[in-house]
């Protein structure tokens, strides 16, 4: 017989695990971080930015929302995002720690011959300091906004993976629970695992163990069942 045919991972469903629950001030300032680097985003044209952390913003409210009872739908896509945000958000950022530079090409020469026509472009490449008064808010705005998504992110991989783990074990737990009590109701119906019962007669047991004779009181008492729980024996004809 299969014991394991009914068992299955629970899906688990509702508010997550205490340890989860106790992380809700860490999401309200996830998603605090979330809005004002999406603000500063759009404030500085930086519209795909923006548009990615919006998302990201809103992922975040339907988890934490009604309790975090749609954590388990959305914590494993989150902290992948998440990671993949904070990959693309870490590699200019860090090419910027040194000062951030901006490229332009410009045309410095022009020929015109028989039916040709020659331009020669000069490539400027000007480093400035990652923060620079001198530059104005949008482009101070944009080294701030590149401090803060990457540290959105981060804070955003460990929540979301850290819930998905406590659920994650959560479920485990309920399966092997189910399990044994699926091995249990299994083998009480079982007929081989079944405790056979034993009748002492009660002739036998009318003396005691000094051969004077029980009152009736020890009688009965001493007539109870008896309970067999010794390993069964299959007999062969002769």
């Amino acid at each position: 017989m299969n014991f394991f045919q009914d068992v299955s991972v629970p899906v688990p469903q509702g508010p997550p695990p205490q340890a989860v629950l106790e992380k809700k001030y860490w999401w309200s300032a996830l998603e605090a971080l979330l809005s004002l680097t999406a603000m500063l985003q759009f404030f500085t044209f930086d519209l795909v930015g923006g548009m990615l952390t919006a998302m990201m913003l809103f992922l975040a409210f339907m988890m934490t929302t009604d309790g975090m009872a749609e954590m388990h739908r959305y914590a494993l896509a989150f902290a992948m995002l998440s990671l993949l945000c904070l990959f693309f958000d870490m590699v200019p950022l860090l090419s910027s720690v040194g000062g951030r530079s901006e490229v332009s090409v410009e045309p410095v020469d022009r020929e015109s011959q028989d039916n040709e026509l020659r331009i020669t472009y000069t490539t400027i490449i000007k480093t400035m300091p990652f923060f620079d008064e001198t530059q104005g808010w949008i482009y101070n705005g944009g080294s701030i906004t590149m401090i803060l998504s990457p540290i959105c992110m981060l804070l955003g991989a460990y929540l979301s993976g850290q819930a998905h783990v406590e659920m994650h074990s959560t479920a485990m737990d309920a399966s092997r629970e189910n399990m044994a009590a699926s091995m249990e109701a299994r083998a009480a119906e079982n007929p081989r695992a079944r405790r056979f019962r034993v009748q002492v007669p009660s002739t036998l047991l009318q003396q005691g163990s000094d051969g004077g004779e029980r009152t009736p009181s020890d009688n009965s008492s001493a007539s109870t069942l008896l309970r067999f729980s010794g390993p069964s024996h299959r007999l062969t004809p002769d």
